[in-house]
């Protein structure tokens, strides 16, 4: 049995949303739907657009007005899909700041304990705790700040690399983590 205590702070807690939007069942479907809808309207714009300038033929105003409007519809459905991410990570920042209005940037909002065992992984905080089995362990990424475990669609969390004496610390808990789930470690 391993156990970590760390202090969970503000960018922790955003570090955790955007992980927990990026990878809920739910949000991927909603964000794929939106892209989609996306895409049909601007392939709606641009149909009818050409459908206009073949109907009234190419000598009409009404035509000309369809077909300068194509270069600006283009660019702006192709943008709206790229800047989707940085929406997302925009709104998941501002949920956290109004949900924890009075933490400072870098401020604690509570102490936590992660507890590793042979049965599951679990969350000790000064609101409550948290448990999951092993095999209600969805997903696990390690990124350059930040340990992410997600369970379901409610459950998730985030164990910062701060809270490691060092960078080998850090590897060796979330190896352990991959033998309890019985996947190997990625390098």
């Amino acid at each position: 049995m391993t156990t970590i205590a760390y202090d969970l702070t503000l960018e922790d807690m955003e570090a955790l949303t955007l992980y927990h939007s990026e990878r809920s069942p739910r949000e991927r479907r909603r964000r794929r739907l939106v892209q989609g809808l996306i895409v049909l309207v601007f392939l709606f714009l641009l149909y009818s657009a050409f459908d206009t300038i073949r109907s009234q033929g190419a000598g009409l105003s009404a035509g000309w007005i369809a077909a300068s409007s194509v270069p600006l519809i283009c660019p702006t459905i192709l943008l709206v899909l790229v800047f989707s991410g940085g929406v997302r990570r925009w709104s998941n920042n501002r949920s956290v700041h109004k949900a924890f209005a009075g933490v400072e940037p870098g401020g604690k909002i509570a102490t936590q304990q992660v507890i590793l065992a042979k049965d599951g992984i679990s969350v000790r905080a000064d609101a409550g705790e948290l448990a999951l089995a092993w095999p209600e362990v969805v997903d696990v990424t390690k990124t350059a700040d930040h340990l992410l475990i997600f369970g379901t669609s409610e459950q998730a969390m985030a164990v910062p690399r701060r809270a490691f004496s060092d960078p080998a610390a850090f590897d060796a808990f979330y190896d352990e983590i991959q033998t309890y789930r019985g996947q190997p470690a990625a390098a």
